[in-house]
């Protein structure tokens, strides 16, 4: 049955409320390889002083990341109110949105930085949500993004023995799965090229957040547990 608004709505507000208050520790050598590598790119882009936008902000790890270096502005946009309460006094602007069909209420050409983790595969018809973050992001701003992986190892394993692979299986509101060609593919549209950043494999098909991986590297990557990746947005002048 497919799910409305409100109930997707629920869903995460039922999922926030039940989290215990985190004090996130971003001590790298504590931190899984995706993490980490997310650290490193978003540090080398250089954050302070930064105007920066978190899609799907969750109960606010990373926008605690982005303040604690220095960002000059935090937004934060979401479905759940919930996770908007959470996150708002991290915040300087936060918007509740559904962000298949709504626009987001910032100008255009605002934003330094842009990170959306795991909500991709949330939306049946992700063009309102693309097009509207290039509008609000800078020429030569930083898009980072991830979604789970159709084909990593742990799913092919899965399907091997005729399991449903991981992706469809982490959340009942995932309604799109996509590999690294789909991602591509569907950014093209844009005229933007993702750049896949490897992150790590499970070698575990039935645990998703098992400890038992591996660090990836090149082509291996397509095996890789989440799809990360981050885009440099070009505009035309």
């Amino acid at each position: 049955m497919e799910k409305t608004d409100e109930y997707i709505a629920k869903h995460f507000d039922n999922t926030f409320s039940a989290k215990p208050k985190i004090k996130y520790d971003f001590n790298i050598r504590k931190m899984g390889l995706k993490d980490r590598k997310i650290i490193t790119h978003l540090l080398d882009y250089g954050i302070t002083g930064k105007r920066c936008l978190d899609i799907g902000p969750g109960t606010g790890r990373w926008l605690t990341f982005l303040r604690e270096n220095r960002a000059s502005y935090l937004g934060a946009i979401d479905i759940s109110q919930e996770s908007l309460d959470i996150c708002r006094r991290l915040c300087d602007k936060t918007q509740r949105a559904d962000i298949a069909v709504e626009k987001l209420d910032f100008e255009s050409n605002y934003f330094d930085i842009i990170i959306s983790f795991e909500v991709l595969e949330h939306l049946r018809n992700p063009s309102n949500y693309i097009s509207e973050m290039i509008r609000v992001i800078k020429n030569g701003g930083l898009v980072m993004m991830s979604t789970p992986n159709l084909v990593s190892l742990a799913s092919r394993i899965r399907m091997f023995f005729g399991l449903r692979p991981m992706a469809m299986t982490l959340d009942e509101t995932h309604v799109r799965f996509y590999r690294k060609k789909d991602i591509t593919r569907l950014f093209s549209d844009y005229n933007v090229i993702p750049k896949f950043i490897p992150t790590s494999i499970s070698l575990n098909p039935i645990t998703p957040k098992s400890r038992f991986r591996i660090p990836s590297f090149g082509k291996l990557s397509s095996l890789d547990d989440s799809l990360l990746f981050m885009m440099n947005i070009k505009k035309n002048k």
